[in-house]
């Protein structure tokens, strides 16, 4: 093994840190001594969030099956194909037990990837024909996603909980939170899980519609009610929406004279249609939701105070993404794979993608990391989503590093940024050529060029 010896530590460093594979060691108590960048990838963690951590503390119910105790109980390399619960990808791990002189396990070696379900290259003869029949009989085996309510953060899990419970009742029930954080979401969700389920679910935005045409949206009309009228009426949403469930969107929106109305409907399950004089039985549930704060409208005398009560019987507010963080990775898992079976590809976030991803803020929310995964998608041309491939806004959301740290974060991402400035500055030697490769604003790409490309600008 005399060739061992030629091979200093940096190239045993590079082969693990650029390893398409996770690699995972563990000593026999469990302690974790090294895991490389792509348990970034895997499980939205830096190295440095699990190095020196106990694995069963970190892991424990999160994983289905266990494999790293049945290792060291049984003294052999584990063959397993495993599902990590956060985000339900499929792994496959080889775990592999490393003695020592005494034939005591000194170290427990993973080498996890993700199940290959497609392969670039292979030795089977497949024509194109055939190959073709294969993938549509796969895309019609893959799960229909039925709701889009994903969450792992004590917090989300806590309200979905609560929801479940209210659901099964017939209270009104009021969603809060700022806009994109799914309100919607949550209202189709109390719907499935309630006894109306099979039911109509009925959904409006009270703040799309003109007042004029609102109320005829919601209270239908009357053959002949005004000029242009349909001379056969129209069914309103509420009573499209009998025996279902109601849902208004923007109720913060809603004009005093249709607040009125709504809270007879609420009251008396009856309503008139507009020009009509014929009273009509309904039985709806309500849910409403708004990101207004809508006590001050109370207040304010904007929005009816016995309204108000009647609708605030069962509230909850969804937090934003930035309190959930734990939330965000399997929300980018959720939507890559979507997009991955609405597009019939197989692409994947890089580790530093990731890593950029997990601490931006998310003004916009769910809604805007669900557009940006789609977004992200399209633009990269290769199976592998790179930092090339984020937008300006969101490289401008990356804060600078501190200190001088090479194996903090921020070293890395600030790396990652100069690398990818310094490579297309090679090629696109101008602000003006930089901004338009890479998408960026010229004053942008001129203060890149100064902060990243200084040492090049004077060997010129």
């Amino acid at each position: 093994m005399e060739y061992l010896a030629n091979l200093d530590k940096d190239f045993y460093i590079d082969i693990l840190e650029n390893s398409h594979n996770e690699v995972y060691v563990t000593n026999k108590e469990g302690k974790i001594i090294y895991v490389n960048p792509n348990s970034i990838r895997n499980y939205g963690l830096k190295p440095e969030d699990l190095i020196g951590k106990n694995n069963y503390d970190i892991w424990r119910g999160k994983w289905n099956p266990p494999v790293i105790q049945r290792c060291i109980e049984e003294r052999r390399t584990i063959f397993a194909e495993q599902n990590y619960l956060i985000t339900g990808k499929d792994i496959t791990t080889i775990v592999t037990p490393i003695f020592d002189d005494e034939s005591e396990i000194k170290y427990v070696l993973c080498i996890v990837q993700e199940a290959v379900k497609e392969y670039d290259i292979s030795y089977k003869n497949i024509n194109a024909e055939a190959f073709e029949k294969k993938q549509i009989r796969e895309t019609k085996k893959k799960r229909k996603f039925k709701s889009e309510i994903i969450g792992y953060s004590y917090d989300f899990c806590k309200i979905l909980v609560r929801m479940q419970r209210v659901a099964h009742s017939e209270v009104p029930v009021m969603i809060l939170g700022e806009s994109g954080t799914g309100k919607s979401l949550l209202a189709e969700y109390i719907h499935e899980n309630s006894n109306r389920k099979d039911n109509p679910f009925i959904m409006i935005n009270c703040a799309a519609i003109p007042e004029t045409l609102l109320e005829s949206e919601l209270f239908g009309y009357a053959p002949y009610a005004f000029t242009g009228a349909n001379p056969k009426g129209k069914t309103g949403l509420i009573e499209m929406a009998d025996s279902g469930t109601l849902f208004l969107d923007e109720i913060g929106d809603l004009a005093p004279s249709l607040q009125a109305k709504l809270l007879d409907v609420l009251e008396n399950k009856r309503f008139i249609p507009v020009g009509g004089n014929e009273i009509r039985s309904v039985d709806i549930r309500i849910i409403t939701a708004t990101n207004r704060k809508i006590e001050n409208l109370v207040k304010e005398k904007k929005f009816r105070e016995d309204l108000y009560w009647r609708i605030n019987i069962s509230t909850t507010t969804i937090p934003p993404l930035r309190d959930r963080r734990d939330d965000i990775l399997p929300l980018l898992s959720f939507y890559l794979n979507k997009n991955n079976i609405k597009y019939g590809k197989k692409k994947d976030f890089s580790p530093n993608v990731i890593g950029i991803l997990l601490e931006y803020p998310w003004p916009g929310n769910v809604r805007q990391l669900k557009n940006l995964v789609e977004l992200l998608f399209i633009m990269a041309s290769g199976n592998t989503i790179g930092v090339n491939h984020l937008p300006e806004f969101i490289l401008d959301e990356i804060e600078e590093p501190q200190g001088i740290n090479p194996n903090s974060y921020e070293y890395i991402i600030d790396s990652v940024k100069k690398s990818v400035i310094r490579d297309f500055y090679k090629k696109h030697p101008t602000s003006r050529e930089l901004g338009v490769a890479l998408g960026l604003s010229q004053t942008k790409a001129n203060r890149l060029i100064n902060q990243y490309c200084g040492d090049i600008i004077n060997a010129d």
